[in-house]
Protein backbone atom coordinates (compact mmCIF):
# COMPACT_ATOMS: atom_id res chain seq x y z
CA UNK A 1 0.00 0.00 0.00
CA UNK A 2 1.15 3.21 -1.13
CA UNK A 3 0.52 5.04 1.97
CA UNK A 4 -0.59 4.39 5.45
CA UNK A 5 -0.99 7.91 7.47
CA UNK A 6 -4.75 8.27 6.74
CA UNK A 7 -5.98 4.39 7.83
CA UNK A 8 -5.69 4.63 11.73
CA UNK A 9 -8.12 7.59 11.24
CA UNK A 10 -10.88 4.90 10.31
CA UNK A 11 -13.16 2.69 12.31
CA UNK A 12 -11.59 -0.73 11.13
CA UNK A 13 -8.14 -0.25 12.29
CA UNK A 14 -8.57 1.99 15.24
CA UNK A 15 -5.51 1.45 17.60
CA UNK A 16 -3.59 -0.80 14.81
CA UNK A 17 0.37 0.94 14.37
CA UNK A 18 0.85 1.37 10.77
CA UNK A 19 3.17 -1.31 11.15
CA UNK A 20 0.15 -3.78 12.08
CA UNK A 21 -1.97 -2.47 9.26
CA UNK A 22 0.61 -3.71 6.72
CA UNK A 23 0.80 -7.39 8.72
CA UNK A 24 -3.37 -7.34 8.29
CA UNK A 25 -3.60 -6.49 4.46
CA UNK A 26 -0.74 -8.73 3.50
CA UNK A 27 -3.00 -11.93 4.50
CA UNK A 28 -4.88 -10.67 1.74
CA UNK A 29 -6.54 -8.90 -1.65
CA UNK A 30 -6.87 -4.69 -1.26
CA UNK A 31 -6.36 -1.84 -3.56
CA UNK A 32 -7.35 1.44 -3.56
CA UNK A 33 -9.72 3.35 -6.25
CA UNK A 34 -11.45 7.09 -6.54
CA UNK A 35 -14.46 7.90 -7.76
CA UNK A 36 -16.09 11.31 -8.91
CA UNK A 37 -19.17 12.48 -7.34
CA UNK A 38 -22.15 10.65 -8.39
CA UNK A 39 -20.35 7.33 -9.55
CA UNK A 40 -21.87 4.00 -8.27
CA UNK A 41 -19.13 2.57 -5.90
CA UNK A 42 -20.47 -1.31 -6.19
CA UNK A 43 -23.02 -2.19 -9.33
CA UNK A 44 -26.15 -3.31 -8.27
CA UNK A 45 -27.31 -6.77 -8.80
CA UNK A 46 -23.53 -8.34 -8.37
CA UNK A 47 -21.74 -9.66 -5.84
CA UNK A 48 -19.46 -7.57 -3.02
CA UNK A 49 -16.01 -9.71 -2.69
CA UNK A 50 -14.45 -6.49 -1.24
CA UNK A 51 -15.99 -3.78 1.46
CA UNK A 52 -14.74 -0.31 1.05
CA UNK A 53 -13.08 1.83 3.23
CA UNK A 54 -13.31 5.89 2.93
CA UNK A 55 -9.94 7.40 2.91
CA UNK A 56 -11.72 10.61 1.87
CA UNK A 57 -15.10 11.69 0.26
CA UNK A 58 -18.94 11.05 0.92
CA UNK A 59 -20.87 7.92 -0.06
CA UNK A 60 -24.90 7.79 -0.19
CA UNK A 61 -26.31 4.50 0.68
CA UNK A 62 -29.63 4.35 -1.18
CA UNK A 63 -33.10 2.28 -2.19
CA UNK A 64 -35.02 2.11 -5.01
CA UNK A 65 -38.49 1.67 -4.73
CA UNK A 66 -40.27 -0.31 -7.57
CA UNK A 67 -41.86 3.24 -8.73
CA UNK A 68 -38.60 4.53 -9.27
CA UNK A 69 -38.21 6.65 -6.31
CA UNK A 70 -35.22 6.98 -4.19
CA UNK A 71 -34.89 6.80 -0.23
CA UNK A 72 -31.31 7.83 1.56
CA UNK A 73 -30.91 5.06 3.94
CA UNK A 74 -27.59 6.65 5.01
CA UNK A 75 -24.58 8.51 4.52
CA UNK A 76 -21.13 7.47 5.29
CA UNK A 77 -17.79 9.10 5.59
CA UNK A 78 -14.41 9.30 5.92
CA UNK A 79 -12.83 6.38 8.15
CA UNK A 80 -16.73 4.79 7.68
CA UNK A 81 -16.53 1.27 6.02
CA UNK A 82 -19.44 0.41 3.47
CA UNK A 83 -20.96 -2.93 2.17
CA UNK A 84 -19.50 -5.35 5.20
CA UNK A 85 -22.03 -7.24 5.44
CA UNK A 86 -22.92 -8.24 1.73
CA UNK A 87 -18.76 -9.27 1.71
CA UNK A 88 -18.75 -11.29 4.58
CA UNK A 89 -22.03 -13.38 3.65
CA UNK A 90 -21.31 -13.39 0.23
CA UNK A 91 -24.86 -12.40 -0.48
CA UNK A 92 -25.39 -10.38 -3.90
CA UNK A 93 -26.32 -7.15 -3.60
CA UNK A 94 -29.53 -6.46 -5.12
CA UNK A 95 -30.74 -3.93 -2.38
CA UNK A 96 -28.48 -0.91 -2.45
CA UNK A 97 -26.78 1.42 -4.23
CA UNK A 98 -23.50 3.03 -2.99
CA UNK A 99 -23.14 6.35 -4.62
CA UNK A 100 -19.92 9.02 -4.08
CA UNK A 101 -21.98 12.17 -2.71
CA UNK A 102 -18.41 13.57 -3.38
CA UNK A 103 -15.03 13.27 -5.08
CA UNK A 104 -13.75 10.25 -2.50
CA UNK A 105 -10.90 7.58 -2.35
CA UNK A 106 -11.75 4.22 -1.25
CA UNK A 107 -9.74 1.52 -0.21
CA UNK A 108 -11.41 -2.23 -0.79
CA UNK A 109 -10.67 -4.90 1.51
CA UNK A 110 -11.56 -8.76 1.28
CA UNK A 111 -12.23 -9.16 4.63
CA UNK A 112 -14.71 -12.59 4.31
CA UNK A 113 -10.89 -13.66 3.65
CA UNK A 114 -9.44 -12.03 6.68
CA UNK A 115 -12.04 -14.05 8.65
CA UNK A 116 -11.70 -17.50 6.98
CA UNK A 117 -7.85 -17.22 7.37
CA UNK A 118 -7.34 -15.68 11.06
CA UNK A 119 -4.26 -14.23 11.40
CA UNK A 120 -2.05 -15.51 14.29
CA UNK A 121 -0.79 -12.23 15.81
CA UNK A 122 -1.79 -10.13 18.86
CA UNK A 123 -3.04 -7.22 16.73
CA UNK A 124 -5.70 -9.58 15.11
CA UNK A 125 -7.98 -9.34 18.23
CA UNK A 126 -8.30 -5.78 17.72
CA UNK A 127 -9.46 -5.63 14.13
CA UNK A 128 -11.64 -8.08 15.00
CA UNK A 129 -13.14 -6.19 18.12
CA UNK A 130 -13.20 -2.92 15.38
CA UNK A 131 -15.28 -4.88 13.45
CA UNK A 132 -17.61 -6.30 15.54
CA UNK A 133 -18.09 -2.85 16.82
CA UNK A 134 -19.17 -1.49 13.24
CA UNK A 135 -21.23 -4.16 12.54
CA UNK A 136 -23.04 -3.53 16.24
CA UNK A 137 -23.44 -0.21 15.32
CA UNK A 138 -24.73 -0.93 11.87
CA UNK A 139 -27.82 -2.70 13.29
CA UNK A 140 -28.44 -0.30 15.81
CA UNK A 141 -29.10 2.62 13.49
CA UNK A 142 -31.03 0.24 11.30
CA UNK A 143 -33.41 -0.34 14.57
CA UNK A 144 -33.31 3.51 14.79
CA UNK A 145 -34.41 3.54 10.59
CA UNK A 146 -37.16 0.91 11.52
CA UNK A 147 -38.45 3.28 14.85
CA UNK A 148 -38.64 6.18 12.78
CA UNK A 149 -40.27 4.75 9.70
CA UNK A 150 -43.25 2.79 11.39
CA UNK A 151 -44.69 6.68 12.36
CA UNK A 152 -47.63 7.27 11.50
CA UNK A 153 -47.16 10.63 10.62
CA UNK A 154 -44.85 13.04 9.07
CA UNK A 155 -44.65 15.09 12.26
CA UNK A 156 -44.04 12.01 14.31
CA UNK A 157 -41.19 10.84 12.34
CA UNK A 158 -39.53 14.05 11.99
CA UNK A 159 -39.72 14.37 15.94
CA UNK A 160 -39.06 10.84 16.09
CA UNK A 161 -35.58 11.70 13.97
CA UNK A 162 -35.00 14.79 15.85
CA UNK A 163 -35.21 13.02 19.47
CA UNK A 164 -32.70 10.53 17.83
CA UNK A 165 -30.13 13.29 16.85
CA UNK A 166 -30.83 15.15 20.27
CA UNK A 167 -30.05 12.22 22.38
CA UNK A 168 -27.08 11.24 20.23
CA UNK A 169 -25.15 14.44 20.42
CA UNK A 170 -26.64 15.02 24.13
CA UNK A 171 -28.19 18.17 23.24
CA UNK A 172 -30.93 19.85 22.38
CA UNK A 173 -29.63 21.39 19.72
CA UNK A 174 -27.81 20.31 16.31
CA UNK A 175 -27.19 20.18 12.87
CA UNK A 176 -28.47 18.48 10.14
CA UNK A 177 -26.03 16.71 8.20
CA UNK A 178 -29.15 16.07 5.36
CA UNK A 179 -29.84 19.03 2.87
CA UNK A 180 -34.06 19.19 2.90
CA UNK A 181 -34.54 17.14 -0.32
CA UNK A 182 -32.05 14.45 1.34
CA UNK A 183 -34.08 14.19 4.65
CA UNK A 184 -37.13 13.99 2.55
CA UNK A 185 -35.43 11.40 1.41
CA UNK A 186 -34.52 9.24 4.48
CA UNK A 187 -37.74 9.55 6.11
CA UNK A 188 -39.95 8.47 3.10
CA UNK A 189 -41.66 11.57 2.10
CA UNK A 190 -41.42 15.12 -0.37
CA UNK A 191 -39.24 18.03 -0.02
CA UNK A 192 -42.76 19.91 -0.34
CA UNK A 193 -44.29 18.15 2.54
CA UNK A 194 -41.21 18.24 4.84
CA UNK A 195 -40.23 22.04 4.38
CA UNK A 196 -44.31 22.32 5.43
CA UNK A 197 -44.30 19.98 8.45
CA UNK A 198 -41.24 21.72 10.07
CA UNK A 199 -42.87 25.09 9.41
CA UNK A 200 -46.12 23.53 11.83
CA UNK A 201 -43.47 22.32 14.01
CA UNK A 202 -41.85 25.72 14.52
CA UNK A 203 -45.23 27.56 14.95
CA UNK A 204 -46.74 25.01 17.13
CA UNK A 205 -43.48 25.89 19.37
CA UNK A 206 -41.85 22.26 19.27
CA UNK A 207 -38.77 23.26 17.43
CA UNK A 208 -36.89 26.29 16.24
CA UNK A 209 -35.13 25.81 12.77
CA UNK A 210 -32.15 27.90 11.62
CA UNK A 211 -30.88 26.74 8.31
CA UNK A 212 -29.80 23.23 9.39
CA UNK A 213 -29.62 24.20 12.77
CA UNK A 214 -32.49 22.46 14.95
CA UNK A 215 -33.70 23.06 18.68
CA UNK A 216 -36.21 20.89 20.10
CA UNK A 217 -38.29 23.19 22.27
CA UNK A 218 -41.06 20.50 23.48
CA UNK A 219 -39.52 16.95 23.54
CA UNK A 220 -41.83 13.99 22.48
CA UNK A 221 -42.57 11.05 24.28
Amino acid sequence: MRDFSEIPKTKLFRNLTDDEIRQLVRHTSYFISSFKKGAEIFPPDSPISHSGIILSGEIDVMHLSLSGDEELVGQNRTGDIIAPAFCITGIENNLSHFRAAKDSEILFLDIHSLLAHPVNESFYSKFIANLTTILATNNIILNRKIQLLTQKSLSKKLMTYFMQLSRESKSRTFRLSFTREQLAQYISSERSSVCRELGRLQDDGLIRVNGNKITILEPVG
